[in-house]
């Protein structure tokens, strides 16, 4: 409601599950009908729903894709938004041929995501994994524990936005020290808490722990590969709580296997949900999460509210800061 008198009545289809209670709110203030699927819904039902209720915008949760068939369901489509800052779910050019704008919650979820990047570093080098079930099954032999301190170690960060500077100035006070190669960044996004380096190569070959903050795009699909995996130090970490498809898991998984690198902390997946027979599941240096490194609670709350409200004022014709804007790479 703006100035005492309520919106048009808006429709906003929600795929994979509803916003946080606090989004909610915000559409039943302004008058709008808010609908919902449930967790990966089928195609044909996204279709007959956004068919049936003619939406005007579409917030994507968890769904494996929105393509053009999607885009064209309802006749009075407005604005697709991402319930996050990835939007690889979604066929952005399609949308921009269609004249559809692509929003993305930028930053909404960062703390959280660079927290959980730290806690999967943190459980590597403590071997949390193996310590809780040696004490589990009985265990209580010291002389076997393997972990290491993180203080004089390099952190290496594949993209330096909101996530990697959080990561990089949760890292100092271990006293780590962070680099970052990002070459579509400007000097100033570095901050006081990371170096550039030119190559991911140099990159790659200085870290200890390797930790990925890159979006998914063509130019970064398959990123990290058998190459680039050898290039690593055979104590180093690999960390990805960006996209699963950034990293050749086949690769990864042979090199686990081969011991080429230390081991790896794992949040995203390349499909997801991942297969239950993933190969990555045996390995006992690996930690593994179901992408959910931005879903705590605050983080849900924040991206939620920065998702219905964007949605909300593009639907009312108003502006938009640029950086919420997601367009075809």
């Amino acid at each position: 409601m703006r100035d005492g008198v309520r919106d048009m009545a808006f429709t906003v289809v929600s795929l994979g599950g509803p916003v946080a209670a606090e989004g909610e709110d915000i559409f039943r203030a302004a008058g709008v009908r808010s609908l919902s699927t449930g967790p990966y819904p089928k195609k044909e039902e996204v279709i007959a729903l956004l068919r049936d209720s003619a939406a005007e915008a579409i917030i994507v949760r968890l769904v494996e894709r929105v393509d053009a068939e999607i885009l064209r369901a309802s006749p009075r489509l407005k604005v697709i938004a991402k319930h996050g800052a990835g939007t690889n779910d979604i066929d952005v050019a399609a949308a921009a041929e269609l004249g559809v704008p692509v929003l993305a919650a930028v930053g909404a979820n960062a703390h959280s995501v660079a927290e959980h990047a730290l806690a999967l570093m943190l459980g590597l080098a403590k071997e949390l994994r193996s310590q809780d079930a040696f004490v589990r099954g009985g265990g209580w032999e010291k002389k076997a524990y393997g972990g290491r301190e993180l203080r004089g170690s390099v952190l290496g960060l594949v993209g330096i936005g909101q996530i990697g500077r959080a990561f990089a100035a949760m890292a100092e006070p271990l006293g780590m020290s962070t680099i970052a190669f990002d070459p579509f960044a400007p000097e100033e996004a570095f901050g006081p808490h990371a170096r550039r380096v030119a190559t991911l190569e140099a990159l790659l070959e200085a870290s200890d722990v390797v930790s990925l903050h890159c979006p998914l795009t063509p130019a970064t699909e398959n990123l990290i590969g058998a190459r680039e995996i050898g290039l690593m130090k055979k104590s180093a970490f690999l960390i990805n709580t960006a996209r699963g498809e950034v990293v050749d898991e086949a690769a990864l998984v042979a090199a686990l296997r081969a011991g080429r690198i230390a081991g790896a902390g794992l949040d995203s997946f390349a499909p997801e949900p991942p297969a239950a027979e993933n190969p990555l599941w045996s390995l006992p240096n690996v930690l593994v999460s179901p992408h959910i490194g931005g879903v705590t609670p605050e983080a849900r709350r924040e991206v939620s509210l920065m998702t219905c409200r964007n949605v909300l004022s593009l639907l009312r014709g108003e502006a938009l800061a640029p950086r919420f804007f997601v367009r075809p790479r």
